[in-house]
């Protein structure tokens, strides 16, 4: 009896240290969560996600979109914001298990750096159909995520607002106030366009394109790049003016780290070499391309990026683009709202936005010719803390070993 006495409170103190852990500071826990960008149908990245947006509260990843979110038949236009829809309607990148992260324990607003590689996302390559977008037939994508790298990892061009190089931010550092380690930025709320960071109105830019944070306060918010890269098939876009052929690829470029969420107007430029042409190609019913022949050369044009991108925050934020595709009135608001809450089980759950712009000819490309246009973005993080009842359960191991430890006196 007495040898097997000390053994029994062993486990107990261990448990009870393991159930109090969850009400104190620093905090660490099991990393789980999600993330996603939006930059319309055929430019959002990822392309194919490995765990669905949708969610209950702060989890479900939605955007409001309009007037003009839909593009396609053109070129209708919605005359007010009209609709919500999921963050990315082919899913969201999920997290890498195993990651530990760990918070100053504040509950709302508590504090923490982003560890490195807590996203991942492999593809074997998936092809998806646009009926409706002639001549846009097919985006095949073969992107892989990860993110974020460590701060000396990146090695990727980047630039700020004035292409000096130099808006930097505490990096990975999630925090109230976090706007003012982010250089270049005047205040939590700002408008911003393109080739004119103090503006009022999208008519003020150089281009129709401009980004906006609302809300004000000691908002919650922080910086994280993710990378992508293609897998073994790199990804491209197939585009056909006429049914059976010519059908020409254009290349993606879409490697390396993003400037989406990474700081204060963080840009990122991107070209992909040329792409192949063929004289005739065949699609099954569904409109998957199936076979292509009659090779014509490497000659479709080069599908260009230019991206500007901002920090993550939990308030509102508005990214816009007016002007054409291939003639036709483009449109587009995308608007999304963060949030940081604590619910009565003394979970946590943060859902944090970004915004961003871009000027791409992936919209417009056709074989011989292609045109630049203006595209909105709004990128997504969900983080939720586990509830507290991995505590409680480490509670009623406890009790369970001082009744066992009563028995045998």
């Amino acid at each position: 009896m007495h040898a097997r006495r000390p053994l029994v409170w062993i486990v107990f103190v261990v448990l009870v240290l393991v159930g109090s852990g969850a009400s104190a500071a620093p905090k660490t826990y099991v990393f789980s969560g999600k993330l996603t960008s939006n930059r319309g149908a055929i430019l959002d990245v990822p392309m194919v996600g490995n765990v669905p947006c949708g969610g209950a509260g702060l989890a479900n990843l939605t955007v409001m979109s309009g007037p003009g979110g839909q593009t396609v038949p053109a070129p209708y236009t919605a005359p007010m914001h009209s609709k919500t829809n999921l963050a990315n309607p082919f899913g969201c990148v999920g997290h890498a298990p195993g990651k530990k992260i760990t918070t100053t324990g504040a509950g709302v607003g508590g504090a923490f750096v982003m560890p490195t590689g807590v996203f991942a996302k492999t593809s074997p390559g998936t092809a998806i159909v646009f009926p409706y977008a002639t001549p846009v037939k097919q985006f095949f994508t073969s992107f892989r995520i990860t993110g974020p790298r460590s701060a000396g990892a990146i090695t990727s061009p980047a630039a700020g607002t004035m292409f000096t190089g130099m808006n930097g931010a505490a990096f990975h550092g999630f925090r109230k106030g976090a706007w003012a380690t982010q250089t270049g930025r005047q205040g939590s709320m700002f408008t911003w366009c393109w080739g004119n960071p103090g503006c009022a109105k999208i008519t003020q830019g150089s281009q129709p394109l401009i980004v906006k944070y609302a809300g004000g306060g000691n908002a919650f918010g922080g910086t994280m790049g993710f990378v992508i890269s293609s897998g073994p098939s790199v990804a491209n876009l197939a585009v056909a003016a006429a049914p059976g052929g010519p059908i020409g690829f254009g290349i993606v470029p879409s490697t390396g780290s993003q400037p989406s969420g990474r700081g204060y107007a963080v840009s990122r430029m991107d070209a992909g070499p040329k792409g192949p042409v063929f004289g005739m190609y065949q699609a099954n019913k569904s409109g998957r391309i199936t076979m292509v022949s009659l090779y014509l050369g490497m000659n479709f044009p080069n599908v260009t990026n230019h991206n500007f991108g901002f920090p993550f925050t939990t308030r509102t934020v508005l990214a816009r683009n007016t002007g054409t595709v291939v003639g036709n009135p483009r449109i587009t608001t995308l608007t999304a709202k963060g949030g940081d809450t604590v619910t009565a089980m003394g979970q946590r759950n943060l859902s944090l936005v970004a915004g961003g712009v871009a000027r791409s000819n992936t919209l417009s490309v056709t074989a011989g010719a292609g045109n630049v246009t203006g595209v909105a973005e709004i990128a997504q993080i969900y983080l939720p803390e586990p509830g507290s009842a991995g505590s409680l359960f480490a509670g009623a191991l406890g009790l369970l070993a001082i009744a066992g430890a009563r028995r045998r006196r």
